[in-house]
């Protein structure tokens, strides 16, 4: 059972009991009894270890962690997200597809024609949700690191914290094609607007943070998929 994979924060050699999330996730979904492994991973640290179940249960169960090693698969290429804030369960399915593609950090952005707005209250517990997501699509797809994910209170906000060597904002309407722009950069920072795309002032703004405007064609996309598209477009380029 050693594909099965969990997170676990402060990850160190000896016993452990684990919470009910671990518990739960490695004894009644996975299924795991009395002497069977399974890969710890530390995703601030980027470690990881091999571990094996003493006792099996789905609300404490005692483990014992190996020795630490440096995380096998992390993202080799920094890559943000800015993402505008959408209805319905889309941030979740973009959180999970961009752990998935290699994202190292997602921003979350309120944009003037985002429909969803998240007010202080809620922010927080959105965030620790999405983080949670994320946690699982890395556990799911094989890597110890997922990405940063942060809410900022403006897209203004938003943009000041993609720091990336080529900064391009996906506009249907811009004159430039994404393609040459990927071509000899380390690292990437894409905004992705709402279903009403950026207003020209955030087109000006996103200008004057250094993002260059591109379009990936003729074709209008959802949000949600301009945003694997683009994703999946930097891994391909990386994949050697």
């Amino acid at each position: 059972m050693a594909d099965v994979r969990t997170p676990l924060a402060k990850l160190a050699p000896g016993a452990r009991t684990l919470g009910e999330e671990a518990s739960s996730y490695l004894c009644r979904v996975r299924r795991l009894r009395e002497g069977d492994r399974f890969v710890a991973f530390d995703p601030e640290a980027r470690t990881e270890a091999d571990a094996t179940i003493d006792e099996a249960s789905p609300a404490a169960a005692r483990v014992t962690i190996g020795e630490l090693r440096p995380a096998a698969v992390v993202a080799q290429v920094p890559l943000v997200l800015v993402y505008a804030l959408a209805k319905g369960d889309k941030v979740d399915a973009v959180v999970r597809d961009a752990t998935e593609l290699g994202a190292t950090h997602i921003v979350l952005a309120p944009t003037a024609r985002s429909v969803v707005k998240v007010d202080d209250a809620k922010g927080a517990a959105k965030v620790d949700r999405w983080r949670r997501i994320a946690e699982q699509a890395a556990r799911q797809s094989g890597r110890s690191d997922p990405p940063r994910v942060d809410l900022a209170r403006t897209f203004a906000g938003a943009l000041a914290l993609a720091d990336a060597e080529a900064k391009l904002l996906l506009d249907p309407h811009a004159a430039d094609r994404l393609g040459p722009a990927l071509r000899g950069k380390a690292s990437f920072a894409f905004a992705v607007g709402p279903e009403g795309g950026f207003t020209e002032a955030e087109i000006a703004a996103a200008r004057d943070a250094g993002f260059a405007p591109v379009t990936l064609g003729p074709f209008v996309l959802r949000t949600e998929t301009v945003a694997a598209a683009v994703l999946g477009a930097v891994r391909i380029l990386e994949t050697p």
